[in-house]
């Protein structure tokens, strides 16, 4: 009888306390700020990570050490599970996908490696139903077709207020963000399936409100007629929370289908202070 274990990784949010409580296995993303090397949620935790952003400094990140990555396969293994369903940070942004691929030939354990074309609240959700359905019991081949299903009908739009972090991460080509700067332009990130995890601009508008309302807009015309779940992504940005939330809810979105969230530490890094992120994900 297969028994199955999840694992993801920092880029969803979920701290290695609450995985413990999940039964799921999280591994630590690497955050490099003054020359010195943390584990995402282990060494630096979110609300300092923030600090250093208000202080002005600009992190780097990186995957897990390869050996911490077989490390926890190896140990997986050995605690009885024959198969590992994988939900890491997107491929189009991370290797860390790539990484767990080698890892689990290595330690000789069933991978199932699932790309959510996405990160924060989309992989978080994908992780904790990854888990809800094992707890089910259904069978490996059903939770990885339910997975697909939703991360096929789900999406990410970024509103970011700081390009300098996006193109110091080379999420945004220099003059791209030196032109959006100069001539006052909010450009309207995307995430999803379709760009193959990778961030691409959307649109190019002149005010956080309309790029607000854009961003929406296009949402809603993909899951209008879907039984949704809306996460608010935001790094200190309260204020442009509640207009996303009062926009979602004017277009007839339940109160009840929104969270709000911070986005996770390792993420912050290249989006910096300021961040308003917009997820939707069927249920």
């Amino acid at each position: 009888m297969k028994k199955i274990a999840v694992l993801t990784d920092s880029g969803s949010g979920i701290s290695q306390n609450e995985a413990n409580e999940l039964g799921i296995f999280a591994l630590p993303l690497l955050v490099m700020v003054d020359g010195k090397t943390y584990q995402d949620g282990v060494e630096i935790q979110l609300d300092e990570l923030y600090a250093m952003l208000t202080d002005k400094k600009h992190p780097k990140t990186s995957t897990p050490l390869y050996q911490s990555i077989e490390n926890i396969l190896v140990k997986i293994k050995n605690l009885g599970y024959t198969d590992v369903i994988a939900l890491p940070l997107t491929s189009g942004l991370s290797s860390t996908f790539q990484s767990i691929s080698i890892a689990a030939q290595e330690a000789n354990i069933n991978l199932h490696l699932i790309d959510v074309y996405s990160t924060c609240m989309i992989q978080n959700h994908c992780a904790r139903l990854a888990q809800k359905l094992v707890n089910e019991n259904k069978e490996v081949e059903d939770v990885v077709n339910e997975l697909n299903r939703v991360i096929g009908v789900s999406n990410t739009i970024i509103l970011p207020n700081d390009l300098d972090y996006l193109k110091q991460g080379g999420r945004l080509t220099p003059l791209a963000a030196s032109l959006a700067s100069m001539f006052k332009i909010r450009p309207v990130l995307q995430l999803n399936q379709n760009v193959l995890g990778k961030i691409d601009v959307l649109s190019k508008v002149r005010t956080d409100r309309k790029a607000l309302e854009l961003a929406i807009d296009t949402l809603d015309e993909t899951f209008k007629n879907h039984k949704v779940r809306i996460y608010i992504i935001h790094s200190a940005a309260d204020e442009r929370c509640v207009m996303a939330k009062e926009l979602l809810i004017s277009k007839g979105y339940s109160e009840a289908c929104i969270s709000i969230h911070a986005i996770a530490a390792v993420i912050a890094s290249h989006t910096g202070l300021d961040c308003l992120g917009i997820q939707f994900i069927v249920e």
